[in-house]
């Protein structure tokens, strides 16, 4: 396969850890050497979504850029500077997953093609610490309290948190309107159905039932300023000096890279039932395909960048790539690629869900997907009580509106 490139097109990701990142940057060279003319510039992914804004404000996007779906996407799309893959759709339906697309798609246009894997969010938990302490996975919300007590007298803190970055500590919010709530009552509030609003008790129930477990002291100690990008927190969870840790599937990967002595020992749970919530213990935050590539209207060749989304990336190598970081690829045959136990249940997890909801900061407008990590952070800082919390939501929702 030969590819004519007009110019050098130039890829932006977050892809800054292996195995994805040496996997981005053999692709580039495969399609250099077929005759592109490629450039991948890895950002780290907080800093990333700045200089991507900042970039698209400018009118002087990358060609090709990595985004997660939802509102930050369908702004992009609204201002008219991201492309249809359409053209190739029907080619890459033949390995992906149609749901994959989904978070990707608006009016039925398909804006950008799978660069991740199916991914989840779950509590990980090494097994010989809760053995020699006692505890089992719990599957109440009375349970996981009694583990976090029973952690927390052992000296080990129950829970690691590094939420700096904001969209970490969003989890719990959103898991605790989803347990107490039940799915619909988020897209109720969003699309202001049955009266239903962010101030919903559900929402309150949510912050005071946070609140109540930072107050109890159940988080590490500095958790609001400590750095996901750094792997604060997945240190403490991997050393035996916290219990649990709620991440996304891709925490796996990091766990067999950074800490492969204890790798063995990792194991997950789902989001503990609330008794008397309304919430599907089954459900899930998490997206069918996480991260995705789009093509800005500004690209300098768009048939290279097309021939790359659809040659060049969910191949085998990629495939293998995305299976030893934790994730099940989103291809019609995913479940069966995978050897790992732990990854097995992932997929299993993700096959009787009842509802997969993609996180709130991706799924919401940009502004109030921002404000909602700003809120949430307030929460876990005591700064704002789950009341004043909930307010500002429906007004953020409110100021939308307007628009």
């Amino acid at each position: 396969m030969q590819i004519a490139s007009a110019e050098k097109i130039v890829l932006w990701d977050v892809q800054t850890n292996e195995p994805m990142k040496s996997t981005v940057d053999g692709t580039v060279a495969e399609f250099n050497k077929a005759g592109g003319e490629m450039e991948v510039v890895h950002i780290q992914n907080d800093p990333y979504k700045t200089k991507l804004k900042v970039a698209m404000g400018a009118g002087t996007p990358p060609d090709i850029f990595q985004n997660w779906g939802g509102g930050p996407l369908k702004e992009y799309v609204d201002a008219e500077m991201v492309d249809s893959i359409d053209e190739i759709k029907e080619d890459l339906l033949k390995t992906y997953i149609p749901a994959a697309f989904d978070p990707a798609t608006f009016d039925g246009v398909t804006y950008g093609a799978p660069y991740s894997g199916l991914t989840g969010v779950y509590f990980w938990y090494r097994k010989d610490i809760f053995e020699q302490n006692g505890v089992k996975p719990p599957k109440t919300w009375t349970e996981f309290l009694q583990v976090c007590e029973t952690l927390k007298k052992a000296g080990i803190a129950p829970i690691a948190l590094a939420n700096k970055n904001k969209w970490t500590g969003s989890f719990f919010y959103m898991y605790m309107a989803d347990r107490v709530g039940g799915a619909d009552m988020f897209t109720k509030a969003l699309y202001r159905k049955d009266g239903v609003t962010f101030e919903d008790p559900g929402f309150v129930k949510a912050g005071e039932m946070l609140q109540d477990l930072v107050k109890k002291g159940y988080f590490v100690e500095g958790f609001n300023g400590m750095d996901e990008d750094l792997r604060n927190a997945a240190a403490l969870l991997e050393t035996g000096k916290a219990g649990m840790y709620l991440m996304g599937t891709w925490y796996l990967g990091g766990a067999h890279s950074n800490a492969p002595e204890v790798a063995d020992q990792i194991d997950f749970f789902p989001f503990p039932a609330v008794e008397d919530g309304k919430g599907d213990p089954t459900n899930l935050i998490g997206s069918p395909g996480q991260d995705y590539l789009s093509i800005s209207t500004t690209c300098k060749d768009k048939e290279a960048a097309l021939k790359y989304l659809k040659e060049f990336i969910m191949n085998e190598s990629w495939i293998q790539a995305l299976v030893k970081n934790g994730l099940v690829p989103p291809v019609k045959n995913g479940a069966d690629l995978i050897s790992d136990p732990v990854l097995k249940k992932v997929a299993e997890s993700f096959q009787a869900a009842g509802h997969v909801q993609v996180y709130y900061d991706q799924f919401l407008p940009p502004a109030m997907g921002e404000k909602h990590k700003d809120l949430v952070q307030a929460l876990f800082g005591l700064t704002m009580t789950p009341e004043e919390v909930a307010k500002a939501h429906e007004a953020a929702m409110q100021e939308e509106l307007k628009k």
